[in-house]
């Protein structure tokens, strides 16, 4: 495999991968996620409901992208290319930046709906405690 090709099927396999991780972690925290909005209104349940999957998506894609081939020592395509050790340490540092930002997203998400949870009104019998 060429430099050139290894670069490409790296790029396009890291991002997938991205993808694939972040629609797990959202089937994953599904069903955990629809029991805690379960005693919110409605429109703030389905919100949150409907929020996560785009969400992780989102935040991976921008980790992803958040990475550069391009740095002091590489100002052109050619040089990336030919530096195959610098397009393996791009790689992890795109994974790298993956799981922080999935980690720091399922954090975030979690700490919104707390807040949801304390502050909004509660529907139903449970509500009404």
């Amino acid at each position: 495999m060429t430099d050139e090709q290894y670069l490409h099927v790296s790029y396009y396999a890291a991002a997938g991968g991205a993808l694939c991780l972040a629609v797990v972690t959202a089937l994953v925290l599904r069903g955990p996620a629809r029991q805690a909005v379960g005693g919110l209104l409605a429109a703030v349940g389905r919100t949150f409901r409907r929020a996560l999957p785009a969400w992780l998506v989102l935040l991976v894609l921008f980790a992803f992208l958040s990475v550069s081939y391009f740095d002091c020592h590489h100002h052109s395509y050619q040089e990336v290319v030919q530096d195959r050790p610098h397009m393996i340490a791009v790689t992890h540092s795109q994974a790298w930046h993956v799981l922080t930002y999935l980690g720091v997203g399922v954090l975030a998400y979690g700490l919104a709906l707390g807040v949801a949870l304390i502050v909004c009104p509660r529907q139903g019998p449970e509500g009404s405690e």
